[in-house]
């Protein structure tokens, strides 16, 4: 069995058209071959399978009220609550005190996403990093996990991180698309550091990060897919789901040249160690 750590359920129902409940069904019926159009996406459906739960991931003020109603509907939906460096200019004092007030919810079982993305916001690098110090210290106060969005930001990630409180902290740093350097130096900070990779680790021109993932322990990995975008291979570019995991599991244990059921027990038990789920 394997957890979706990090996925994004309502923006999959507006990308995908699709609701969570639809979705779930589909699972229950194995209807996916249907829905896609080429012979190979048909050929590999069979692998698409639901996950034991769904850690839905909250990094927009305005949706944490859904997060919380999806967790109280579902029993295998836990939540994340954080905000996003993209909105670094609009965020306010009120958001970070309802995000707070969320994070002590008992289905939460983490503080973010948050940190550093200086792909689409180079021109608020100061103030991202300002953000990132404070959301930083706010998520080590709550004593929740935390979810690290780092993007293209390896410096500044770095040097904020080597400067807090993070002994025996529990720190997921999600989605990763960094170098290998990047993720040598990350695993050698002073915490509990976990290692999410996603379809992009199936992606052709995703070589760094496949060299990153080769040196990450199999005790370090999650297994997660930042769902509805960056399907893998062979269904990029289409609206994507937990169920397409398998996948991502398949590449990983080819560049760590271990069997798949390594793959799924040991992210199974990282899952645990990292969210207690």
């Amino acid at each position: 069995m394997f957890i979706d750590t990090h996925c994004h359920i309502d923006s999959y129902e507006r990308h995908a058209g699709e609701s969570f409940n639809t979705l779930l069904e589909r699972f229950r019926t194995s209807s996916f071959a249907s829905v896609l159009s080429s012979a190979k996406e048909k050929a590999a459906a069979s692998k698409i399978t639901q996950p034991e739960a769904f850690i839905h991931v909250a990094c927009d003020p305005a949706d944490f009220d859904y997060a919380r109603t999806l967790s109280e509907k579902y029993d295998n939906v836990y939540t994340a609550y954080g905000i996003h460096p993209e909105y670094v200019e609009t965020e306010t004092a009120e958001d970070e005190a309802r995000m707070l007030e969320f994070l002590k919810h008992p289905k939460c079982v983490a503080c973010g996403e948050f940190g550093l993305d200086y792909h689409y916001g180079a021109e608020t690098k100061a103030a991202q990093v300002k953000l990132f110090e404070r959301h930083l210290q706010l998520g080590i106060e709550s004593g929740k996990p935390l979810v690290l969005h780092l993007r293209e930001a390896d410096d500044d990630a770095l040097a904020v991180l080597r400067t807090a409180s993070l002994h025996n902290r529990n720190v997921h740093v999600h989605c990763f698309t960094g170098t290998p350097e990047f993720v040598e130096q990350l695993l050698a900070l002073d915490a509990n550091i976990f290692v999410g990779f996603t379809g992009i680790v199936t992606f052709n021109n995703a070589q760094s990060v496949r060299d990153a993932a080769a040196l990450v322990p199999l005790e370090q990995m999650l297994l997660e897919t930042d769902s509805p975008y960056m399907a893998p291979v062979p269904f990029r570019g289409k609206p994507y789901h937990s169920g397409y995991i398998p996948f991502i599991a398949d590449k990983l244990a080819e560049i760590k040249n271990v069997p798949v059921e390594d793959i799924y027990k040991h992210c199974r038990e990282n899952t645990k160690k990292c969210y207690g789920v």
